[in-house]
């Protein structure tokens, strides 16, 4: 038998708009598969008259107030991409106090309060789902919560922002300043007007704090990772680390040795052979180390309407399927671990040192693992060293000369 699960939708813009096609495009498989004919019964948008490239189904009622789809008894769960932080926050809260479940791609919002609105969900006895917020289309929360439920993890390593991605690639191969690549990247719509957030690592950051409870059990306070962005990335350090066999990606970690977890935001130098160096322009991607499996890596859109709606109608089936169960109400990650956060920075490890100016050999008892004059540059591999060993060896250098530094993917020795 046919079963209708009535749904609201909060927000119209690209994920929203992905959203509403996607129920109607794939609307036969989505029945045949779970069952169930989902009714899009209202839309609350912010503007009434904005045009939209979005047709919505005939019976669908567009609103400008939340009230009337956070209120409606009949919808049984909402859907929220109109992203900002507290606005969502106050209707998800409400949602979920009217026995709605809930799913959103809302990550900013998730890295700050993801916890307490799961458990506020779990005492109401409702679904609060939000796969698409990390990796847009990669169903990466999924396999972390359900297909290696049963494995010990002990590593994430993620590229999980389109936009640094796509600079830093295009910084790459097409031996571009980083101005121009973030110019090319906003043209193109993959980096918004203010990019902060994105070349910052902050969005990442976010992510990674979700990641890290699938995957550990612990929620990161982003605030307390050292997070190093990509806006200072130079042509210098580019061709250093393309000389030594390296490419640079903007990556997260989250690194786990017994009841410890080390973590790290910032742009690292990745051997041209791993497979997170191919991961170019917008794609994502997410590296697992574990115990039974192995290496695996997840690869995928990591934005854009359709992927990221994709991972909302999954959430969406889910929802639905435990409705119709009357099994609403457990957590979309139920792993909780105390573990104590550390800084990877602070562990020994491998580094690329750069020095602009006079092409210079710094005066070090360094025994560098392999050295590169650039045009009016000099760059030096370190082998593993501590990070009081690192800052001695950036104070070595003359005063006069601007210096930076890179790790080196998985070199640190914890």
């Amino acid at each position: 038998v046919m079963q209708t699960i009535t749904i609201g939708l909060l927000g119209l813009g690209t994920v929203g708009g992905g959203v509403v096609k996607l129920l109607q495009e794939h609307a036969a498989k989505i029945e045949q598969t779970t069952n169930v004919h989902f009714v899009l019964k209202r839309v609350a948008v912010a503007h009434l008259d904005k045009p939209r490239n979005v047709t919505l189904p005939d019976d669908t009622i567009l609103t400008d107030q939340l009230d009337e789809v956070l209120n409606d008894p009949e919808i049984q769960v909402i859907v929220e991409t109109m992203g900002t932080i507290n606005l969502a926050r106050q209707a998800i809260t409400q949602a979920i106090y009217n026995h709605k479940s809930v799913i959103t791609a809302n990550k900013d919002l998730l890295a700050i309060d993801g916890p307490r609105l799961a458990q506020l969900a779990k005492s109401r006895h409702v679904d609060f789902l939000y796969e698409a917020s990390v990796a847009g289309g990669i169903p990466i929360l999924r396999v972390l919560s359900s297909s290696l439920a049963t494995d010990q993890i002990s590593q994430v390593t993620g590229i999980i922002n389109g936009t640094a991605n796509y600079i830093l690639s295009a910084m790459t191969s097409n031996n571009v300043s980083y101005d121009k690549a973030l110019m090319n990247a906003q043209k193109k719509g993959y980096a918004e007007a203010n990019p902060t957030n994105d070349v910052k690592g902050i969005d990442t950051a976010n992510k990674l704090s979700i990641l890290s409870q699938f995957a550990f059990g612990k929620a990161l306070d982003p605030n307390k990772l050292g997070i190093r962005g990509i806006e200072n990335i130079t042509a210098a350090q580019l061709a250093s680390a393309n000389h030594f066999g390296y490419t640079i990606k903007l990556l997260a970690i989250a690194k786990r040795l017994a009841n410890k977890l080390y973590t790290f935001v910032g742009p690292t130098l990745i051997a041209h052979n791993d497979p997170l160096a191919q991961v170019d322009g917008v794609q994502n991607a997410v590296a697992v180390e574990s115990n039974a499996l192995g290496s695996s890596v997840y690869t995928g859109p990591g934005a854009g309407a359709k992927p990221t709606a994709n991972s909302i109608l999954s959430d969406l089936a889910a929802a639905a399927n435990d409705i119709l169960d009357y099994d609403c109400g457990s957590e979309f990650n139920n792993y909780h671990n105390e573990l104590e956060p550390y800084n990877l920075t602070t562990v020994p490890q491998s580094y690329l040192v750069t020095t602009y100016g006079a092409s210079a050999k710094p005066n070090s008892t360094v025994n560098w693992q392999g050295e590169f004059n650039g045009n009016n540059y000099w760059s030096g591999l370190t082998p593993v060293i501590s990070h009081q060993e690192l800052e001695s060896l950036l104070k070595s250098f003359p005063k006069s000369s601007a210096v930076s530094y890179l790790p080196v993917y998985n070199t640190a020795k914890l």
